[in-house]
């Protein structure tokens, strides 16, 4: 070949390579944002979300996830429902339910507690432990929380005389319990009773699925036209699956997912994280992590309808999203 010819020959490639100027200019696919709203405090109820992106389960599916906090499930469902802010995020099923029966446009799209963690919980030498032991008692109750619907479930369920319980409006701690001036409070067992617990503290639960309050709790929810739009359907079943894999963890290695969740959020006493993610890995265990049931939510809406917190009658379809 002559050097003329190999000229044309090299010519001839180059013409069918891109530039490295227009190599330079194509940008790498960028991952996809998603804020989640997370209906409470960074704590070990949420440790399913907070490992996910710890483990990298978002970044390997494409997402940069960042999370929001707010006050209470029927908050998170009601901002979710609005879809101006947040469009994804979690709940309890209690409070989607009746959500759903307001009107909200929101679905559930996966469960992670397949029954209410809420107890009531009381000094030790109260001896409180059947729902009638409250009679003459002062339970303290936070405003606007989803716990306060779940108390009157309680009472529905056990034909309690609410009369005869004083109620009284507190913070979301246990001071007031400590100081002797409410003799009980209400909460999710890995909260707070949780912590009285890893301080050393004697306490008694009663636990309202054992006194007849059965429904769904922990969930994630989407906003109804989020999840009609493909893009963003994705993105939640993207969330949806990495979050599984978060759980996974509490469920399968507590003390692993203790440890990690502590180096995360050193301000928790670790004897609490490890109590805390104990009792999640235990709500865990049941169900694959994270399915939701036609008969699950048929229970839970059942549940709700017989004690009358729902605003009007509402099927599973509109509720939650089945495969």
């Amino acid at each position: 070949m002559t050097r003329a010819s190999r000229r044309l020959v090299l010519a001839a490639a180059l013409t069918l390579l891109p530039s490295l100027s227009s190599l330079a200019q194509t940008p790498p696919d960028l991952p996809q944002k998603v804020e989640i709203l997370l209906d409470w405090k960074a704590l070990p109820t949420y440790a399913g979300f907070y490992l996910a992106r710890e483990m990298g389960a978002f970044e390997r599916r494409g997402l940069e996830v960042t999370f929001a906090e707010t006050q209470g499930a029927i908050s998170s469902a009601e901002m979710i429902g609005s879809g101006k802010q947040y469009w994804i995020g979690s709940s309890s099923g209690i409070a989607t339910a009746i959500a759903c029966s307001k009107g909200q446009p929101i679905k559930s799209l996966a469960v992670y507690y397949a029954k209410t963690p809420t107890v009531i919980y009381t000094r030790g030498e109260d001896r409180i432990a059947h729902p009638r032991d409250l009679y003459g008692k002062t339970l303290g109750i936070v405003p606007g929380s989803i716990t306060n619907e779940e108390f009157r479930a309680l009472v529905a369920a056990n034909k309690l005389d609410r009369s005869k319980i004083q109620e009284k409006a507190v913070n979301w701690n246990a001071y007031d319990l400590i100081e002797k001036k409410v003799d009980a409070l209400i909460d999710y067992d890995e909260m707070a009773p949780s912590e009285l617990i890893a301080e050393g503290r004697h306490i008694m639960m009663v636990r309202l699925a054992d006194f007849g309050v059965r429904a769904y709790s922990l969930n994630l929810i989407v906003n109804d036209a989020a999840w009609a739009d493909p893009a963003r359907r994705e993105i939640a079943q993207k969330v949806a699956e990495a979050v599984q894999e978060g759980y996974n963890m509490v469920r399968e290695r507590p003390g692993d997912a203790a440890l990690h969740f502590s180096r995360m959020f050193p301000r928790l006493a670790p004897r609490y994280v490890d109590r805390s993610i104990a009792t999640v890995s235990q709500q865990l265990s049941g169900p694959p992590t994270g399915i939701q049931t036609r008969a699950g939510w048929e229970a839970t809406i059942k549940t709700l309808a017989q004690l009358g917190l729902l605003a009007k009658p509402i099927t599973v379809d509109e509720v939650a999203i089945l495969n």
